[in-house]
C-alpha cells in the first residue's frame, strides 16, 4: 500500500527538517499544496529539498515547475481539474501522459470513481474518516460501503484514502480495499505545536509497520 503525505497548507516551523528526515525513512510520494503561494515561495521552498529527493515530490499548482525541478507529477481537484489543463494548453490525454509521470486527482464520492474516464495514477477520496486539521470536516461514506463498492468495481483506478487517517486506521483502510493512504494532521498537527521531530518520525514508522504486519498475515486480494 502507498503511503503519501500531504503537506500543510501553510508554513509549518522546521518543516524541512522533518521532510527530509520522512524521505530518508522511504517516504516516497510528497503532495505539496500551499496556499497562495508565488512562483518565487515554492522555487524557495523546493530549493530547499535535497535534489535526491525532488522526484518524489507531486505539485498541486506552479505546474510549470514540475520539468524545471524533476518532480514527480501533478495533483489536479474539483476547482481546477484536469480537462481545464487540457483545454487552456491544448493537450490530449496522450500528451498529458507523456509531460507528467505522475497525474492525480481529488474526488469525494464513489460515484466520481465510477464516472471517472482519465487515466489517473491514483485518486483521493475524502473525507473517509472525521479529519484532524479540519474541524466538522467529517466522514460521509461508510467504511463498509466503501468496501462493497471496490467488491464490485474490480477495474477501478488506483484510489487512496485521505482524511483522519492515523496507524490505527491502517487496518480498516487495507481491508476495505483502498490502494494506500494519505497522511496530513496525523503527521502536521501535533508537529506545528511542539515541533517533536521524533513523535513525528513515530507516527510514519507506525503506519509502515502496521502495514507490513497486516500485509504478512492478509494478503490482499482486490483493490
Amino acid at each position: 500500500m502507498k503511503i503519501i503525505l500531504l503537506s500543510d497548507f501553510y508554513p509549518v516551523p522546521e518543516e524541512h527538517l522533518l521532510l527530509h528526515n520522512l524521505f530518508e525513512q522511504g517516504l516516497r510520494y510528497f503532495h505539496l499544496r500551499k496556499k497562495n503561494y508565488t512562483t518565487d515561495e515554492m522555487v524557495a521552498y523546493l530549493n530547499k529539498i535535497p535534489s535526491q529527493f525532488l522526484d518524489r515530490i507531486i505539485i498541486h499548482s506552479h505546474f510549470h515547475l514540475v520539468e524545471e525541478f524533476g518532480l514527480k507529477g501533478v495533483h489536479f481537484n474539483k476547482a481546477y481539474t484536469v480537462r481545464h489543463f487540457m483545454q487552456d494548453n491544448s493537450h490530449t490525454v496522450e500528451r498529458m501522459r507523456e509531460k507528467y509521470r505522475h497525474i492525480s486527482h481529488s474526488v469525494h464520492s464513489l460515484s466520481d470513481i465510477q464516472n471517472n474516464d482519465f487515466p489517473f495514477d491514483y485518486l483521493f477520496l475524502s473525507p473517509v474518516f472525521d479529519s484532524i486539521s479540519n474541524k466538522g470536516y467529517n466522514s460521509q461514506i461508510k467504511i463498509l460501503t466503501i468496501k462493497k463498492f471496490f467488491k464490485s468495481e474490480p477495474d477501478h483506478v488506483d484510489v487512496i484514502a485521505l482524511t483522519g487517517i492515523t496507524a490505527e486506521k491502517v487496518n480498516s483502510i487495507y481491508h476495505a480495499g483502498f490502494n494506500g493512504m494519505g497522511l496530513l494532521g496525523h503527521i502536521w498537527v501535533a508537529y506545528k505545536e511542539n515541533g517533536n521531530l521524533e513523535n513525528a518520525l513515530e507516527k510514519f514508522k507506525k503506519v509502515k509497520a502496521n502495514i507490513v504486519q497486516i500485509q504478512a498475515v492478509a494478503p490482499k486480494v482486490f483493490g
